[in-house]
């Protein structure tokens, strides 16, 4: 087959985004820290923007003004990169000499020596945390008799997981990495027997027996209960233990109080999460019976263009010069921020109102008023894709009479009561969890038991259902919710 040019003339529809909607879609899905902090960097590398006390919607239509006279009187040309432009020629009309000099004229000088800067107070000083690996590695230092067991054992701590169980079966890490099967079993021993007590155990039965064998427990019943009945004994069934271990249930009951006292996650007490604190996007606030939204423009309506480049910028001569140039791109790029910033907040402003219209039950009575809602209803409302209003209602909150919620909890799908009312998903969890809450301790509800008292409040549901409900809010099947008054 011959190979041949040839021009082909085709028509074709395709969706074309530019930097600017790419950097507002982008704008529009963060949260108001990423928001806070986004502005904080453009006001370090753009000297067009500045922080001032001044209100956000006028300093935003008088740079929405300034545009619109620039774009009508064409100041800055295209061709104006073209051109060859003379710099210092350009410096010197522009005299930045004489905002260099008062900083020269400060370098190198000489303070006095006998300034000294005040220490900080012990009391504004935080403690570092210390992490699980660290307090471990630095147990095992004192433990490890050559440098490739200290190797091993900090290998095998990375591979913990955030209950201080090994995360992978030693066998499988001597295979992947290839290490020294008998130093490997010998300093996972050594690891067994730090603090916390049962660090490092593969599975709860052998940190049970860990920490019983440290403690000196030597009652024969809870070594056996814990090496040969653990399945029963997650299930609390005390018959079959008793029956097994040939022994009354009052004895096996006496042992699980001894079980009781030792620690299934030994890393509990080793969690490094720090506390996030969340600054609400909007207010919902009841005055006079309506409901009134505010936005929170903390931090966000205070910026304004710097005077002096203002001022460079309304002058007519000098097209050619390289300053004035990027100035004019520094000025756009500001100009994008502060429409995309008001966009921003005028789209959330509309989602929240359509939220509030839908959900004013939910605001006077609470979760058990909770209505079904997706974003397809809102989107309609808004006039506005469903994807946008899934960006919207990313990680963003609203502070309401009932509490503080992020925007998602309110979409959430429905079911049909027998009477044709319809309820949302989270008020049928809450149902259940008040259901569970007033079960007898001793005979707890199994999930056929709750499918009928559902029933009972005209809400229909699979048993499967209730088991995944069940699973979502955490709460443990009736077998292991079984408590003994003995």
């Amino acid at each position: 087959m011959a190979l041949e040019i040839k021009l082909q003339l085709k028509q074709i529809q395709k969706l074309v985004m530019t930097t600017e909607l790419r950097n507002a879609i982008k704008l529009l899905t963060l949260s108001r820290l990423e928001l806070q902090q986004l502005v904080q960097e453009k006001l370090l590398e753009n000297p067009c923007l500045e922080e001032a006390n001044g209100d956000f919607q006028e300093e935003t239509e008088e740079v929405l003004a300034v545009e619109r006279e620039e774009r009508d009187e064409n100041v800055l040309k295209k061709d104006k990169y073209e051109n060859d432009i003379d710099i210092k020629k350009t410096i010197k009309e522009e005299n930045w000499e004489d905002y260099i000099q008062p900083y020269q004229d400060n370098f190198g000088t000489n303070f006095n020596s006998d300034y000294q800067e005040d220490p900080p107070q012990l009391e504004n000083i935080l403690p570092a945390k210390v992490t699980l690996t660290d307090y471990l590695i630095s147990q095992l230092k004192l433990i490890c008799s050559s440098k490739e067991e200290l190797e091993i054992g900090s290998f095998i701590i990375g591979n913990l997981d955030e209950n201080g169980y090994l995360a992978t079966p030693l066998n499988e890490l001597i295979e992947q990495n290839n290490l020294n099967p008998y130093l490997t079993y010998k300093v996972h021993g050594m690891i067994k027997e730090l603090e916390p007590e049962g660090i490092g155990s593969q599975n709860l039965q052998e940190c049970l027996l860990t920490q019983a064998n440290q403690r000196g427990i030597n009652n024969p019943l809870v070594i056996k209960i814990i090496a040969d009945h653990m399945q029963d004994l997650q299930s609390l069934n005390f018959k079959k233990i008793a029956k097994n271990c040939q022994v009354t249930e009052e004895e096996v009951v006496e042992s699980l109080k001894i079980i009781r006292t030792l620690e299934p996650k030994p890393a509990r007490n080793f969690v490094t999460e720090e506390t996030g604190y969340v600054i609400p996007d909007i207010y919902v606030v009841k005055i006079d019976g309506n409901y009134v939204i505010y936005l929170n423009d903390d931090g966000l309506n205070n910026l304004r263009f710097n005077p002096f480049y203002k001022e460079m910028l309304s002058r007519r001569g000098n097209k050619n010069n390289i300053t004035k140039l990027y100035v004019d791109q520094q000025y756009r790029s500001a100009v994008w921020l502060l429409k995309t910033i008001q966009q921003r907040q005028l789209t959330i402003y509309k989602v929240a109102t359509s939220i509030v219209n839908r959900q004013k039950d939910f605001f006077d009575h609470g979760i058990s008023h909770l209505k079904p809602m997706v974003l397809r209803e809102v989107a309609k409302d808004v006039s506005l894709h469903e994807c946008t209003v899934s960006r919207v209602v990313t990680n963003k909150y609203m502070y309401t009479p009932q509490g503080l919620f992020e925007l998602k909890y309110f979409f959430t799908s429905g079911v049909t009561s027998t009477e044709g009312n319809l309820y949302s998903c989270v008020t049928i969890k809450n149902m259940m969890k008040n259901i569970i809450a007033r079960e007898n301790k001793e005979n707890p509800f199994s999930d056929k038991k709750i499918v009928q008292l559902m029933k009972e409040l005209k809400i229909n549901l699979a048993r499967r259902t209730i088991a995944k409900y069940r699973e979502e809010l955490g709460i443990l099947p009736s077998g292991k919710r079984k408590e003994t008054l003995f």
